[in-house]
């Protein structure tokens, strides 16, 4: 069995609803402790934050699928999962990322040898201003970001237990998982989060080594999801 300690500073931001997520980017944590073990057939992860206030965050993740999310000892009902897919992120994100290797020792510096004097510079002659660089245009989201999420949320709905093979296309015209039609209810509530447009689409099919996407939305930035 393996196991990993890892110890990030300001890694997560959590709150008891969406609206104190948004709200809580100016909260300081203090050192967040993540715990993964593998035994090579599935992967446990728990982590545990306290911001400055005192209040305390545990959340727990066994094979990529929330199973525990507490708050000063609260335990949140999984129905409200999906208000914390942004944290979720997070903490996975740093749990995947390898360990920094150490930095070596810096070998002494050589004496300097003593330098000639510089003979006086001629004055150089004034240079013209420089014309003001036009603004660059904001770079596009990934089209990954929106499919992850998707999937994300379908795990947390019970939609699907697992993303391989998964095919899903979610339009104004219905929402389809791996080729069954979903509830007025769900597609309604997919719909107002991730399609703004008439024209907006997300279609993603993956099996084995093959993925196949097509996404339109002009949403600007991941945040507005």
């Amino acid at each position: 069995m393996e196991k990993t300690v890892l110890s990030i500073g300001l890694l997560a931001l959590i709150a008891l609803g969406p609206g104190a997520i948004a709200q809580s980017s100016g909260h300081s944590f203090s050192p967040l402790n993540i715990s993964i073990h593998d035994e090579g057939h599935g992967r446990t992860i728990k982590a545990e934050a306290r911001d400055e206030k005192g209040n305390v965050y545990v959340l727990k993740e066994v094979d990529d699928r929330v199973v525990a999310f507490s708050v000063n000892g609260k335990e949140i009902a999984k129905e409200n999962y999906s208000n914390y897919v942004d944290l979720f992120d997070r903490i996975e994100d740093c749990a995947d990322a390898p360990p920094v290797p150490p930095i070596p020792p810096v070998p002494p510096i050589p004496p300097i040898p003593a330098v000639a004097p510089i003979p006086p510079v001629a004055p150089v002659a004034p240079v013209p201003p420089v014309p003001p660089v036009p603004p660059v245009p904001p770079v596009p989201p990934v089209p990954d970001y929106y499919i992850r999420h998707i999937i994300r949320d379908l795990r947390h709905d019970n939609i699907i237990t697992n993303s391989n093979p998964l095919k899903f296309t979610l339009d104004n015209d219905g929402f389809s998982v791996n080729g069954e039609k979903q509830p007025e209810e769900v597609f309604k509530r997919y719909k107002a989060k991730y399609l703004d447009r008439p024209e907006d689409h997300f279609i993603y099919d993956h099996r084995g080594g093959s993925t196949h996407t097509d996404i339109s939305t002009d949403k600007k930035a991941p945040e507005e999801i």
